[in-house]
């Protein structure tokens, strides 16, 4: 749970008034997702760690001029992609191939695993 923890701290410092449920929400689950795995002490699934990091892409859009924010959210954005790497990857592999690799490999896999391709995200900004 140590990689939990930094991870829902560096989402706190970046946004500190996200609540747990809006926080499961935006790791693409129910909104009670994290109370669940963390009362259980289980690790976050990958698909939410991916759901995660687009979120947190689609947010980075919406910031242009928020440059701390903008460098939190790339910093959690790293600390996904290391824990994922970690889970996949054999010592003598490239970061960014086995980034790519496992990305795309969850991605496709949560598509076939719903049935359907569903809604691309996209960034609405008025002025």
């Amino acid at each position: 749970m140590q990689f939990e923890n930094e991870l829902y701290e560096a989402i706190l410092d970046a946004y500190p008034k996200m609540s747990v449920r809006a926080f499961s929400q935006a790791l693409g689950m129910s909104s009670g997702y994290w109370s669940s795995i963390t009362a259980q002490d289980l690790a976050v699934s990958n698909v939410a760690l991916i759901n995660l990091n687009d979120f947190i892409e689609c947010r980075k859009l919406l910031m242009e001029s928020d440059l701390a924010r903008q460098r939190k959210l790339e910093s959690i954005q790293r600390l996904i992609a290391k824990e994922i790497v970690s889970r996949f990857a054999l010592e003598n592999e490239s970061f960014d191939a086995v980034w790519d690799e496992v990305s795309t490999s969850l991605r496709q896999s949560q598509c076939v695993a719903s049935g359907s391709h569903g809604a691309m995200p996209f960034v609405m900004v008025t002025r």
